[in-house]
């Protein structure tokens, strides 16, 4: 048995769990501090053809409850049972070997407000709101890194963001974007250091990100 593997069976499932939470806080999910002038229509990123995975995928397959999207995780991740004080709309958590990664997808719930708002701004209105959303449940000292972005993937869009948290040096994506029966979603990467393993580098981060996002379907 190697070390990694020794090192994941160390951590009960519940020390993990809390380990999370305390680190995203995602009680109030996560919370974002958008910059004062933030340029509200976006980035559009547009790809000619989809874009496909650059690292290493598994057949291990994230299902929303509603059926209405799919993604793969990279090999040798595994899924953590959310339960305990992680928020109610977080449907799966996985992480890699090393604890240094996380991703979360989340089914965000509708409000009469926020339909509004994405029937106007379209992803970009949905990525602000749930900033928003975020800001006002609490405040743990992360700072959105640059724009919004619409990432125009042919056949499919993604209003995406980074973030990043000056007090433990973690950071993280996110990508919300609407089913085809209209339902909000977000899938977010974020990093983790409370062990003693390296944190990836942004190049590994980003690989890791776009890699799960090529796999999503909805």
């Amino acid at each position: 048995m190697n070390a990694k593997n020794t090192f994941k069976l160390q951590i009960p499932q519940k020390i993990f769990i809390l380990a999370l939470t305390v680190l995203l806080n995602f009680t109030g999910c996560l919370v974002v501090k958008e910059k004062d002038e933030i340029i509200k229509k976006g980035t559009i990123i547009k790809y000619e053809t989809a874009p496909k995975a650059t690292v290493k995928m598994s057949d291990k397959i994230v299902r929303a409850v509603r059926g209405d999207m799919i993604a793969s995780l990279p090999e040798n991740w595994f899924f953590i049972e959310p339960t305990g004080g992680v928020s109610a709309d977080i449907f799966a958590i996985a992480v890699n070997p090393d604890y240094t990664m996380s991703a979360i997808f989340s089914h965000i719930k509708k409000t009469s407000e926020m339909t509004e708002i994405v029937d106007k701004e379209g992803l970009i209105g949905l990525a602000r709101m749930t900033f928003n959303r975020h800001n006002t449940k609490s405040s743990v000292g992360i700072n959105l890194v640059d724009n919004y972005q619409i990432l125009d993937f042919s056949n499919q869009k993604f209003g995406s963001y980074t973030f990043v948290n000056s007090q433990n040096n973690t950071f993280g994506s996110s990508a919300v974007f609407v089913s085809s029966i209209n339902e909000y979603y977000e899938f977010s990467l974020v990093t983790m250091n409370f062990t003693n393993n390296d944190l990836p580098t942004r190049i590994e981060f980003d690989r890791t990100f776009n890699s799960i996002l090529a796999t999503l379907k909805y």
